[in-house]
């Protein structure tokens, strides 16, 4: 079963978002899995990375999206990204250090309570202000990040600086 299960309630309306959203609900899941499933160490650690650089991804999208649409708190989000990959970064050295099982779940469990927060907090503040600045039209005209890009890179940490 998974942790958790994407519902309507978590759509934003903008697609991108709403996709990168189910994405990152899709990383933690699976890595979730492959922890109660007894993955090796170094599947953990390749799960995490991915969920790292696909969150970076993301942030760099909505950050644009954001500034194209002229949102009036789009600096003060960007720092809310800071803090957020930050916590995440933070998350991934803990993860990496633990051997204890009980450690690593409350870990992932603070992953989701990360993504829900976040989205169901600070993202839908300026939900209604992309839709009404028409954000799936600039969308649909402007080239942002495919989830493609994420798995393109091999060195994490020169991932992480680029994107972020």
């Amino acid at each position: 079963m998974p942790l958790i299960v994407w519902t309507n309630p978590w759509t934003i309306g903008v697609k991108l978002l709403d996709n990168d959203h189910k994405m990152l609900v899709l990383l933690i899941n699976q890595l979730h899995d492959e922890l109660v499933t007894g993955g090796s160490k170094s599947s953990l650690k390749s799960s995490f990375d991915a969920l790292v650089k696909f969150a970076c991804v993301h942030h760099r999208n909505e950050d644009r999206l954001l500034a194209e649409t002229a949102y009036p708190g789009a600096a003060a989000h960007h720092q809310e990204h800071d803090r957020l990959l930050g916590h995440l970064i933070e998350l991934q050295a803990r993860f990496a250090n633990n051997t204890q099982l009980a450690d690593e779940l409350e870990i992932v469990h603070q992953l989701r309570e990360w993504l829900f927060k976040h989205t169901q907090s600070s993202d839908r503040e300026f939900a209604a202000h992309l839709k009404s600045h028409g954000a799936n039209a600039i969308l649909a005209a402007h080239k942002f990040s495919p989830i493609s890009e994420v798995h393109a890179h091999e060195d994490d940490a020169r991932i992480v600086q680029e994107v972020c």
